[in-house]
């Protein structure tokens, strides 16, 4: 019994906080055109907020960029999730979503 409350000790820091490092990756097509593609994400207490962003690159060096931000908070038996993205012209929508059990 001693060893599970010693483990339980010791994992309860690791759930309260947990940030991710960023993860980015870079696509080349044949063409010489790119995609390059970035995501962070950032846990704590209840709450995950995630960010992504992509950049897309012609051969003739036009570009677009584009985005999502998500937002997830726990609690008290519900989980609200608001989701914003943003186009490549700079328009933005939001949603949310209530789930409660």
């Amino acid at each position: 019994m001693k060893t599970v409350r010693f483990f339980a000790i010791l994992a309860l820091p690791l759930m309260t906080a947990t940030a991710l490092p960023a993860q980015n990756i870079t696509v080349t097509n044949g063409n010489g055109g790119t995609v390059q593609k970035s995501r962070d994400c950032d846990r704590s207490a209840g709450t995950a907020n995630c960010a992504t962003s992509t950049t897309a690159t012609t051969a003739g060096g036009k570009s677009a960029t584009w985005g999502k931000d998500r937002t997830r908070v726990s609690g008290n038996g519900a989980s609200a999730t608001t989701v914003t993205n943003t186009g490549p012209g700079g328009q933005s929508g939001t949603r949310t979503r209530l789930v409660t059990k």
